[in-house]
C-alpha cells in the first residue's frame, strides 16, 4: 500500500522524497494548484539561529532553532546540488532595536552573547556547519543609521532564497516516480480501515483514497482542522495570523544601485528586510501592515483580498523606512510594477499577539511529528528554518528506524 501524506509545502514534499526514495509508493494531497505555493515561498527565508527570540528566557527556542538549522543544509543537499544551494543564499542579517524595543539593549546582548556561546559549543562538537560554513563572524555591535534606533548588531545568521528552494524541491518532487502528486485536492478527514486508511475529500465522502498504510498530515493552517475531524483534536489554544511581505525585482535599481543589507528590527511588532543578489529580489515586510487579522480559531484557511495592494505596498516601504532610511528610495519612487504581495498564515500556540512580551508567540520550540494514532502522524513544522530536520525525523519514524 501506498503513504499519503497532506501538504504540498516544504516538510510535505521532503517527507514525501525520503519516503519514496526508502522504496515507498507515496500520493501527495495539496489543495492549492501546485506545490509549496503557499508559506514556504512567502516568508524572509532566514534559517534562524535563534537570535529574535531573545523574550524566551528558558532559551529552549533558541536552542532548538540552531539544532534544527545546523540539519537545514545537510538534508535539503540529498536533493540540492551544493554549487545551487550556494547560489541560494543570502548574506548575514543586522538586528536592529529600535526606541520602542519591549527588552533593553542590554537584555539583548546578554541573549545574544548565550546564543553565541551555544552555536560555538555544538559547531565544536560537529553538530555543524551552518549553511556550510564552520568558522563564523561574531556578533559585533556598531553604529546606528538614525535617532529611532538604540542599537544595531551584525550577526552570523543567514537565510536562504525560499522561492528558489521552492523551483527546485518542487520539480524533484513531480520527477519522482515513486510520489504521485494531486493538487487541487483538500483532504477533509482520514478514518480508519481494516487495512489501514481512508482519506475523504469532500463532506459527503463520495469521494475517497485509501487504503493507505500510513498518512502523515503536514498541512500547514489547516493541519488540526484535519485532525480534529479525524479525531484528534489536541484541545489547545492556537493563535493564527496572516502576514504579507513584499517582494520586489530590480532591487538594485529601485535604490539607486545602493548595496542593501539583510535586518530585523527586533524586539515588538516590526519586521524584516532581505536582499537575495543573484535574483535581484528584495523581501520586505512590515508587521503593523502586514498582519492582516489574527484570531483564535482558523475558520477559513484561504488568505484575505487586500483591496488596495500598491497602498500596502507603499506603507510596507514606509515603516521600514522608519528603521532603515534606504527605504525612503522606494517611498519616493514607487516602484509599483516590480513589487508582488506575498503571504500566509503564521499559526502556534499562545493567546496574545506579539506586541505582548509575556505572548507564547515568543516561544517556538514544542513542534515535531507525533503519531495520533498507529500510522496516523500530524507533523508541526514550526518555523521555515525547522522544515528540513522535522522532515527526516517524520520520516524515520513512519519507516520504523
Amino acid at each position: 500500500m501506498s503513504i499519503s501524506v497532506f501538504g504540498g509545502g516544504l516538510t510535505g514534499c521532503l517527507i514525501a522524497l525520503e519516503l519514496a526514495e526508502a522504496g515507498k509508493k507515496v500520493v501527495l494531497f495539496e489543495k492549492e494548484a501546485g506545490l509549496l505555493r503557499r508559506a514556504s515561498h512567502a516568508n524572509e527565508g532566514k534559517i534562524h539561529l535563534g537570535f529574535v527570540y531573545a523574550a524566551d528566557e528558558s532559551f529552549r527556542t533558541a536552542r532548538r532553532m540552531i539544532d534544527d538549522a545546523l540539519q537545514f543544509r545537510p538534508v535539503l543537499e540529498r536533493w540540492i546540488a551544493s554549487r545551487d544551494f550556494d547560489e541560494m543564499l543570502y548574506d548575514r542579517f543586522d538586528y536592529l532595536v529600535p526606541q520602542s524595543s519591549m527588552l533593553s539593549v542590554e537584555a539583548i546582548e546578554a541573549h545574544f552573547a548565550l546564543v553565541s556561546r551555544y552555536l560555538e559549543e555544538q559547531l565544536c562538537a560537529g553538530k555543524g556547519p551552518y549553511l556550510g560554513q564552520q568558522d563564523l563572524e561574531p556578533v559585533v555591535r556598531r553604529g546606528t543609521p538614525h535617532d529611532n534606533l538604540q542599537a544595531a548588531f551584525t550577526t552570523p545568521e543567514r537565510g536562504i532564497w525560499p522561492d528558489a528552494v521552492a523551483r527546485v524541491i518542487g520539480e524533484t518532487v513531480a520527477s519522482h516516480p515513486n510520489i504521485e502528486i494531486r493538487t487541487d485536492q483538500a483532504v477533509l478527514k482520514v478514518e480508519p480501515m481494516r487495512n489501514g486508511w481512508r482519506v475523504l475529500l469532500d463532506q459527503a465522502g463520495a469521494r475517497d483514497e485509501g487504503p493507505f498504510e500510513a498518512v502523515v498530515n503536514c498541512a500547514w493552517a489547516g493541519r488540526r482542522r484535519i485532525d480534529a475531524a479525524s479525531g484528534h483534536g489536541d484541545g489547545e489554544t492556537w493563535f493564527y495570523r496572516y502576514k504579507f511581505g513584499v517582494v520586489l525585482k530590480n532591487a538594485r535599481q529601485a535604490f539607486g544601485g545602493e548595496v542593501l543589507r539583510n535586518s530585523t528590527a527586533m524586539l515588538g511588532a516590526y519586521g524584516d528586510s532581505v536582499y537575495h543578489e543573484r535574483e535581484d529580489s528584495l523581501y520586505c515586510s512590515w508587521y503593523p501592515v502586514g498582519m492582516c487579522f489574527s484570531c483564535e480559531e482558523l475558520v477559513e484557511d484561504r488568505p484575505p483580498v487586500i483591496d488596495d495592494p500598491e497602498d500596502a505596498m507603499l506603507k510596507t516601504w514606509e515603516g521600514y523606512a522608519s528603521m532603515d532610511p534606504a527605504f525612503k528610495a522606494l517611498v519616493d519612487g514607487k516602484p509599483f510594477a516590480d513589487a508582488t504581495i506575498v503571504g500566509d498564515f503564521i499559526a502556534a500556540r499562545a493567546k496574545t499577539d506579539i506586541q505582548d512580551p509575556k505572548s507564547k508567540l515568543h516561544e517556538r520550540h514544542g513542534y515535531g511529528a507525533v503519531e495520533l494514532a498507529p500510522g496516523y502522524w500530524s507533523v508541526e513544522t514550526g518555523k521555515y528554518t525547522s522544515a528540513p530536520r522535522c522532515a527526516d525525523a517524520c520520516s524515520r519514524m513512519v519507516l520504523g528506524r
